[in-house]
């Protein structure tokens, strides 16, 4: 049996869709696990109504809201199935979807696939999530998401095996997709469909938000993106920390993530990391796996690099 695990907030929007596009699949054998997070809007009465004529759908609704990582962990906790996807509230799968992942995982522990973007009106946008602009990774490839993420939590599956070393998710992870692809490649191998099996909901308030530039003047634009790449770096020193507490992470990743973590945490300051760049060059093809070729030697010389903003100027190198 495979096992769904799906984490809705206030998604009576387009939840309709998903549990559509997933009661029809192909392969039949799986429960549909679902853990509300405290919605208030019609998610749960919607839930209930496909209950009542599937009785594959499990809804447990949470005493106080978890958030979506904890929410998550929730939802994964209570599967009981040999396999475990994952899927969000409001994208759509492809009807085959289990069929073929459950095809083609074979002896990895994960297997995952592109996903097709979508707009708010279920039209295809014409895009890819991860691809062309960037690489999908496979086999025992744990440093490809030290510093970037291809898999992403709705396209994936994995086998029951993982859960000793997935649960708990650790506390302040900024995603569950990124800890679990992570702790597959390191116990073993990942694979991914050359199909992308999910359509991907993206809203236009999501691309206009992406877009707005509200800046004021040249050096507040230098300010903004300054803010943003230390905020960025705060949070892979958080996420390396994290790794660092998987008991089976071999002692070469180790010493890379040591690494990577100490120049994260001085990353306000102006210098360059000689270390750390000799480290991401002798290593740039795994690190970088997900990244273009074209790209990876202005990645290593940008992560060697640390910043600081300064009163009247900005470096940003």
């Amino acid at each position: 049996m495979i096992s769904i695990a799906m984490c809705t907030y206030n998604g009576a929007r387009f939840i309709k869709e998903q549990i559509d596009s997933i009661i029809v699949q192909t392969y039949h054998d799986f429960e549909l696990i679902i853990t509300d997070d405290g919605s208030i809007d019609d998610t749960i009465e919607i839930i209930k109504e496909y209950q009542k004529k599937d009785e594959r759908i499990k809804l447990y609704q949470n005493e106080k809201n978890l958030g979506f990582v904890k929410n998550f962990e929730k939802a994964i906790s209570l599967c009981n199935g040999e396999y475990i996807a994952l899927a969000d509230q409001d994208d759509i799968w492809k009807k085959n979807k289990l069929e073929v992942f459950l095809s083609e995982i074979k002896e990895n522990v994960l297997i995952y696939s592109d996903a097709i973007l979508i707009d708010e009106h279920s039209n295809k946008i014409g895009k890819e999530l991860i691809r062309p602009v960037n690489h999908l990774v496979s086999g025992k490839c744990n440093k490809a998401f030290l510093l970037s993420n291809c898999v992403s939590g709705n396209t994936l599956m994995f086998k029951r095996e993982l859960l000793e070393y997935i649960l708990p998710i650790p506390k302040n992870m900024s995603f569950h997709d990124i800890w679990i692809a992570f702790v597959a490649s390191t116990y073993g191998t990942i694979t991914y469909t050359e199909e992308s099996m999910t359509y991907y909901r993206r809203y236009s308030e999501q691309v206009t938000k992406a877009r707005e530039k509200d800046y004021k003047g040249f050096f507040d634009r230098l300010k903004i993106k300054e803010n943003i790449r230390i905020k960025d770096a705060k949070a892979s020193e958080n996420d390396l920390k994290l790794f660092l507490s998987l008991d089976i992470l071999d002692d070469e990743t180790r010493q890379i993530i040591n690494i990577l973590s100490e120049h994260f945490k001085n990353y306000q300051q102006i210098y360059f990391n000689y270390k750390l760049y000799k480290i991401l060059n002798k290593y740039s093809d795994e690190i970088f796996a997900i990244y273009k070729k074209n790209k990876r030697a202005k990645r290593i010389r940008r992560t060697s690099i640390g910043l600081k903003l300064h009163k009247t100027t900005a470096f940003i190198l």
